[in-house]
């Protein structure tokens, strides 16, 4: 087509499209950024097609470009199960890693799970959201290093055994809810396990004591699409990812196709859950980051989870190197490769460990 033809064309179209409107601006005004996009789209698309015009039939995940998946649960990337209402918050629960408290139930469902030290060994806080199992723990007292990790979660429910004082004290000003063991009904003992490691709980009772006001969390992190690649920066490892905390477990993550994630081991055992499933999260995210003394117990640690400090990312089989930086507790993280790239994780659970400086290798 010549270009007095096209000019034709787009006229006369503009003509037609005006007619069979009339005068409609006020409501084309009111019509959400969405709604506008996708008319200008259809409007294109009737209007100056031309035969090597590329196909824009595409989902709104593709179309965006990004190769980023732009729906599912916001801690996950994977579509949430049948039932699950994405609009709780979610709860964040302090799960016990002492040897006595292994195997721990519940890990293995958690969106996230973040590791760091206490004293002499490693605590978690694993995040739930897109599921609710049951039973949970078992659970162990908070420490201060759990609230820059909480203030990143919008408001979500806190389920610990308790804390001293200045941690109570602390976490009254943090926009949480509490649902500790030292205030409600919904824990148990486990009879078969030594105090104080056999307290638990249920996640579904937890969710349930959600207030109206409790928002849902954003995403943590982004997720590819399966048909986005691993960065150029990325190395496949067969090997085991090690990370030895100064104070804590040996702890190994190796590569499982036959699983689709990465087996961890703790002080050379494979690390299982209380039905003898092997842990395997599709991502590992190890953010190299200090220590400080709590303010809480002089003999306590606490992270330092705002800030900068190197990265390494295990992901689909492979190891990515880079930096990691935090601007604020109720900020999320940014990773960035050795390009400056941002990395995207594989959707599915994710594991966040805090190890020193020097105590990562493969």
């Amino acid at each position: 087509m010549n270009k007095p033809q096209s000019i034709l064309a787009v006229a006369l179209a503009l003509a037609l499209v005006a007619v069979a409107c009339g005068n409609n601006s006020e409501v084309a005004v009111d019509e959400p950024t969405t709604t506008t996009e996708a008319d200008a789209s259809a409007e294109s698309t009737t209007t100056v097609e031309v035969e090597d015009e590329p196909d824009e039939t595409t989902t709104s995940t593709e179309a965006a470009g990004s190769g980023l998946v732009t729906d599912g649960a916001p801690l996950t990337g994977v579509p949430a199960p049948a039932g699950v209402d994405l609009d709780r918050p979610a709860l964040a629960v302090k799960i016990d890693n002492h040897p006595d408290a292994r195997p721990q139930a519940g890990l293995d469902q958690a969106d996230l799970v973040f590791e760091a030290r206490v004293e002499g060994i490693t605590r978690f806080l694993a995040i739930f959201h897109s599921q609710a199992p049951s039973p949970v723990g078992p659970v162990r007292s908070s420490r201060t290093s759990d609230f820059d990790v909480l203030r990143g979660l919008n408001t979500p429910l806190y389920s610990s055994s308790g804390g001293n004082d200045y941690v109570a004290n602390a976490l009254k000003s943090l926009p949480i809810y509490s649902v500790t063991a030292l205030s409600r009904t919904e824990y148990f003992r486990d009879g078969s396990r030594p105090a104080p490691h056999n307290l638990y709980t249920n996640a579904p009772d937890l969710f349930a004591l959600a207030p109206d006001s409790a928002e849902p969390p954003t995403a943590w992190f982004s997720y590819r699409l399966p048909t986005t690649s691993l960065p150029d920066t990325a190395t496949p490892t067969a090997g085991p990812v090690t990370v030895a905390y100064r104070s804590g477990p040996n702890v190994t993550f190796t590569w499982d196709a036959a699983l689709e994630g990465w087996a961890r081991t703790q002080d050379g055992r494979p690390h299982t859950s209380n039905t003898g499933d092997q842990l395997a999260p599709e991502n590992v995210v190890i953010m190299v980051a200090d220590y400080v003394t709590s303010p809480a117990d002089a003999s306590s640690p606490e992270l330092v989870s705002v800030g900068t400090g190197q990265l390494f990312v295990l992901t689909d089989g492979a190891v990515i190197e880079g930096s990691w930086s935090r601007d604020a507790a109720d900020a999320k993280p940014v990773l960035t490769d050795t390009a400056g790239d941002p990395i995207a994780l594989t959707p599915g659970i994710t594991w966040v460990l805090y190890p020193e400086s020097g105590n990562t290798r493969y």
